[in-house]
């Protein structure tokens, strides 16, 4: 997540402002030095200045990050900045906001009753427990100037609740979520700590075998892509190395895509969803790759993905980076209701059409599934000795 930021603020700084920035750490005119430290409590502290937490209601441990890396920033000369897109009101961070934790202690008569609405914050306020809160919304940023968005195709693609959570500031309650963010954050981790992936490498994985799952998008829609490192072993861990959302690509398009992600990894397995779409995509997809997996979507599909992707999740056998909350919120939103017919249960994810929203949920629901849902076994698994 660290070197995801940096990589995010030099080329910020590079394409808005003109200035081109480089070094670990990265040195200003001004002799003033940036260092991007990892969300690792163990390893997150050491120096002293200004300390700027990036993403923080996103973070798994963020109690024990925050007392250890904050102490940076002990001198009073110092200053703490903290800034993130919320994520849910269970999230330990989410105390810290509204200022709970302010009161924990505390008699009652020193409780202080934090207004935290956008009307309050929007301009910025200094608050009563001595921290200065705002709130930035997409229409806060096109009244002061921003015009780099389209808000009319924004709320064609997003439901009005990921519309208010992705864009309005609004805490989402995952409490009716079938992955509720308790369950995503120990899956948030660091992944340039994984030894054997290299992502800017010709051959990022090596010619280690990956699983691929594809959600095609139909018009208007977005596709989401991912690619996941398998487990070596019975019981192991699945890793996210990829992820990729899509708009406005026709069929012939989104199967190109695929097919390069099949130059740059030894792909062993494809899931894709034909609904709509996406029988057109796999289609072009099995020429190139004849042993694809497709899934047609209805109630009991959809239960033995979500089921198996549970199963995974629960056990604490599933990482991607912590820096992409995009695969958290589109877990967060897959939640389970009722058929329209009333006779069984589904599950969806709140976007306008039938089948859900969650791209990146979807494809990766279709990757984990070229595992049967017992997990590998003996009955299950080839075995090839060699003498």
């Amino acid at each position: 997540q660290a070197h995801q930021f940096k990589t995010y603020m030099q080329s910020f700084l590079n394409e808005v402002l003109g200035v081109k920035l480089s070094g670990d750490p990265i040195v200003l005119w001004n002799n003033a030095e940036l260092h991007f430290l990892g969300t690792n409590y163990r390893t997150a502290q050491g120096r002293s200045g200004n300390f700027y937490f990036d993403e923080f209601f996103w973070v798994h441990g963020f109690a024990e990050i925050n007392k250890v890396a904050s102490g940076m920033a002990l001198h009073k000369k110092w200053r703490k900045t903290y800034f993130s897109t919320p994520s849910s009101m269970a999230h330990p961070a989410y105390n810290y906001w509204t200022g709970e934790r302010f009161n924990k202690g505390k008699p009652t008569a020193q409780h202080i009753q934090l207004d935290v609405s956008h009307e309050a914050l929007q301009q910025g306020r200094y608050c009563e427990d001595r921290i200065w809160r705002q709130i930035v919304t997409i229409l806060d940023a096109e009244a002061r100037g921003c015009d780099l968005f389209d808000l009319d195709e924004l709320r064609e693609e997003y439901d009005a609740a990921a519309f208010q959570n992705l864009l309005m500031c609004q805490f989402v309650d995952d409490g009716q979520s079938i992955f509720p963010l308790s369950m995503l954050q120990p899956c948030m981790v660091e992944s340039w700590d994984w030894p054997d992936y290299s992502p800017f490498a010709m051959r990022p994985f090596g010619e280690r075998p990956v699983w691929v799952g594809y959600d095609p998008a139909e018009s208007g829609d977005s596709a989401g892509l991912v690619v996941v490192g398998p487990p070596l072993v019975a019981g192991g861990k699945f890793r996210v190395l990829e992820r990729h959302q899509f708009r406005g690509m026709d069929f012939a398009a989104q199967a190109e895509t695929i097919r390069q992600v099949t130059r740059r990894y030894n792909v062993a397995y494809i899931g894709i969803d034909t609904t709509g779409i996406g029988s057109a995509v796999a289609q072009l997809v099995r020429q190139f790759f004849p042993a694809l997996k497709t899934f047609s979507y209805n109630p009991e599909v959809k239960t033995r993905l979500v089921m198996k992707a549970w199963d995974v999740i629960s056990k604490g056998r599933l990482e991607f980076d912590a820096g992409w909350i995009d695969i958290a919120q589109s877990l967060m939103a897959i939640r389970k209701t009722i058929t329209p017919g009333g006779r069984q249960f589904t599950y969806v994810a709140g976007r306008n059409d039938s089948t859900g929203h969650a791209d990146l949920a979807w494809a990766l629901f279709h990757a984990l599934h070229n595992e049967p849902l017992e997990g590998r076994t003996a009955a299950n698994t080839g075995i090839m000795e060699i003498y």
